[in-house]
């Protein structure tokens, strides 16, 4: 392939990557004064990897890493588009995990719950296939 051919092909697809920002990690000061706990599995919520997995994927779809509300939305959409403003609840199938998220406007944003639809729902198989949402 010629150079100006294949800087023409990298253009082209570097619009198809999402280039995701890097975790901010504290500064060691604040580092400093964390103690992790005595990790014991009766203290600790268990999330098996085929469970990992499949919130991972859920997660994904239903809120893309980057997205963002529109210009101008307005505070229960901005609510919405937070991940944070959601519950995550997992059960286990044959060979599939269910996933469920549900939102927490009124205790996350103060705001009083309007949306009719109550989140989404996902079936996951073990190999990481989404095999339906709704």
């Amino acid at each position: 392939m010629k150079p100006v051919g294949f800087i023409i092909l990298m253009s082209l697809m570097s619009g198809c990557m999402y280039l995701r920002s890097k975790t901010p990690v504290a500064p060691p000061e604040v580092s400093a004064g964390i103690q992790f706990p005595e990790w014991t599995k009766e203290a600790s919520t268990t999330v098996d990897g085929t469970q990992l997995k499949a919130l991972q994927l859920a997660m994904e779809d239903f809120l893309p890493p980057g997205t963002k509300p529109p210009k101008n939305a307005d505070a229960m959409t901005q609510c919405l588009y937070r991940i944070e403003t959601y519950d995550a609840w997992l059960q286990r199938g044959e060979k599939m995990t269910f996933v469920h998220f549900t939102p927490r406007e009124q205790e996350r944003c103060g705001l009083r719950p309007e949306v009719m639809d109550p989140g989404a729902s996902y079936a996951i198989s073990d190999d990481g296939v989404i095999l339906k949402r709704d």
